[in-house]
């Protein structure tokens, strides 16, 4: 059953000269290589044939010289194939993990945000998460590109508070949970768990959001 695609992947190898020169060529030709070896040693289930039949078939349509030539649909097959070795390997605890950190670092950013920089950007940033979130699911890498702007925008959340707590630790810490307090008419026992509490929601949402990030990078081969 492998053999169908490593034939696939010989004959890319043989044909590719045709149409890519140099640095490109080069590039596909190691791309199609690192495939064929991992499809090699690769043992297809019966559940996922029917994925495999669609990969050889996409395949033979690609050695059309009027469709190898075509740039673009070389990259999607290549890329195809890479995200379909998570499919084969069952491999899908990577995208879980994506779609934890990255729920997290959103839930976490809707909370913090709003006290330093009002309802505005959590508001902007709702159509994003929301694409981001879809097409995370559906393995889109538009999907993860999308909801990934989330990240560096969390992140600076994440520092300013920090930056805030910084630089009440050095005119006094109680004092500053005194002027709190004060301002917004709490008590000193409450607005202590509430700082706390904030200075945990902003560690897990730094943690998550760069784990997003590092997940979403080292795994973006499993998006389309």
């Amino acid at each position: 059953m492998g053999k169908a695609l490593t034939d696939v992947f010989t004959q890319l190898q043989g044909n590719l000269s045709k149409y890519y020169k140099e640095k490109k060529l080069e590039k596909y030709v190691t791309s199609v290589a690192r495939l064929e070896a991992k499809y090699a040693v690769l043992e297809i289930t019966e559940a996922h044939i029917p994925t495999y039949d669609s990969l050889c078939k996409r395949g033979v349509e690609l050695l059309k010289p009027g469709n190898l030539k075509d740039e673009d649909k070389l990259k999607y097959f290549l890329r195809y194939c890479e995200a379909a070795l998570y499919d084969f390997r069952d491999d899908m605890k990577p995208l879980t993990m994506i779609l934890r950190s990255f729920m997290m670092t959103t839930m976490f950013f809707y909370l913090l945000t709003p006290q330093y920089f009002g309802y505005i950007l959590p508001l902007i940033m709702v159509v994003p998460v929301f694409i981001g979130l879809r097409g995370m699911k559906k393995r889109s890498l538009n999907g993860l590109i999308t909801g990934c702007t989330i990240v560096p925008l969390a992140i600076m959340v994440g520092v300013v508070h920090f930056k805030s707590i910084f630089i009440a630790l050095n005119t006094g810490y109680d004092a500053y949970i005194a002027e709190m307090a004060g301002i917004y008419n709490f008590s000193l026992s409450f607005t202590s768990g509430l700082l706390t509490t904030m200075n945990i929601i902003a560690a897990v949402m730094l943690v998550a959001g760069i784990a997003t990030a590092y997940l979403g990078i080292k795994h973006n081969k499993m998006f389309l």
